[in-house]
Order: C-alpha cells, then structure tokens, then sequence
C-alpha cells in the first residue's frame, strides 16, 4: 500500500480520484469485498496506468501548440500557444530576434503578457523608436478573437500594430527559408507588386522597409491594380499608413 501510495503522489490527478482509489484499496486489503488478492492487484495497476495516463495526457495538452503568433519588427520572434493561451515555446527567426529571447522571457506567461513584455523590454523597445513598424500575423482557429485582443491593446495602439492571419502552409514554407510566418507574409505580399524581389533580399530588410516598399509599389500602379492574396497567405487586419 505505501509503495501505491507513492506511484499515487506522483501522478497528475485530482486528489478526490486518488483518495478514492486508495479507500477501494484499503477496503481491498481488509477483506471487505472478498476479492481474490491478485484480482485486487490487477485492479490497482489498471487504476494507476490510467492515472499514469491523465497525467500523461494533461501534459500533452497544455505542450501542444494550437495557435502561433508572428510578431516582427526587425526581430522575428514566433511565439506557440496552447489551448490555455499560454507561450509553451518561443523561437527567433534572426539574429536580433535571438537578442531579445535570450533576455525576455516568454514560456508560460499568456500570449498578451508575453507581447507586453517584448514591447516594454528597452532593447525591443529601440526597434520600435527607431521608425520600426510593428507586425503581429497569427494562426489560429480563434484567430479574429486574437487580433482583437492585441489590436485593443494599449501598447499596441501606441505602435499602431498592423495585423494580418495567415495558414500553416505559409508558416511551413516560411520555415524552409528560416523565416517567420508573418514576415514570409509580408514578402508574398510584396512579391505581388515586385517580382524580382528574393528572399535573400527580404532577410535583410526589417518590416518597416519592406512595408514601405510594398506602399511604393502599390502608390506606383505597378500592377495595375493590387492582386488578393492566394493560398491561404494571410489578409489584413491593421491600419496601414
């Protein structure tokens, strides 16, 4: 019973489940209900492998990503939230991203004290003071709820944030090119008016410049007029200037 007791107190289960097993256990051994001894056993282990099992499943849940965040000014940092809306991992997508990663912590704090905390960190900060345009593009199922909530945002405001959703095809092929999702967005965009842009050329330019371009582009009737955008690369949600 005390070898039980042990399994019991490492398992992530409610205390009322694990007190009721041990009580069937107990009454087990008192002879209460006069079952076979190995029977009580067999019983025991089915209980603690599916409490094993909660544990277990209750620790994929809150791991497993189900909504992902690209928030770009020159630092590309994506964040992966769960279901809880809580940062399970936080990534760069260059240099200055990994600058600021290293410094702010992000992992299980919600996706809006994690944008709070980049924004009001002094070395983000610069980014933004420096004519930075601020870019959030977000996946998810719950995606228009998101951008509402960021959009609604103090600071956000403050930065006049544009927003745009995206898919995980576009954030699977931003990854190939070691890019965000949200500024692999923003370079589709820019495609659409410039062909001859590369993404070579857009690793090396942050948001601001490559919005600017697409405005100049866009102001000059390169097109003849602007596409909509296709497969699934994202529409725009912010205020552009």
């Amino acid at each position: 019973m005390n070898l039980i007791r042990e399994s019991l107190e490492n398992i992530k289960a409610t205390e009322e489940l694990k007190q009721n097993t041990l009580q069937y256990l107990r009454e087990q051994q008192q002879g209460k209900h006069r079952v076979r001894a190995h029977f009580a056993h067999a019983y025991a282990m089915a209980v603690i492998g599916l409490l094993c099992l909660a544990g277990i499943g209750g620790g994929f849940a809150y791991s497993l990503p189900v909504t992902y965040i690209s928030i770009d000014v020159n630092p590309s940092i994506e964040l992966s939230v769960n279901r809880f809306g809580r940062v399970v991992s936080a990534e760069a997508y260059n240099d200055d991203g990994d600058g600021v990663i290293e410094q702010v912590p992000l992992r299980n704090i919600s996706y809006m004290q994690a944008v709070n905390r980049l924004i009001n960190d002094d070395k983000y900060n610069r980014y933004l003071e420096q004519d930075g345009v601020l870019v959030f593009t977000v996946i998810s199922d719950r995606a228009e709820e998101i951008l509402e909530e960021i959009t609604s945002d103090e600071l956000s405001e403050k930065y006049e944030a544009l927003t745009y959703t995206s898919d995980l095809s576009c954030r699977e092929e931003a990854h190939r090119h070691e890019m965000s999702f949200g500024k692999y967005r923003t370079y589709l965009e820019l495609l659409e008016y410039d062909e001859g842009v590369t993404i070579e050329d857009c690793h090396g330019m942050t948001m601001g410049e490559l919005r600017s371009r697409i405005d100049a582009c866009s102001h000059a009737g390169q097109t003849g007029g602007k596409k909509q955008h296709g497969g699934g690369h994202g529409s725009h949600h912010g205020h552009d200037n």
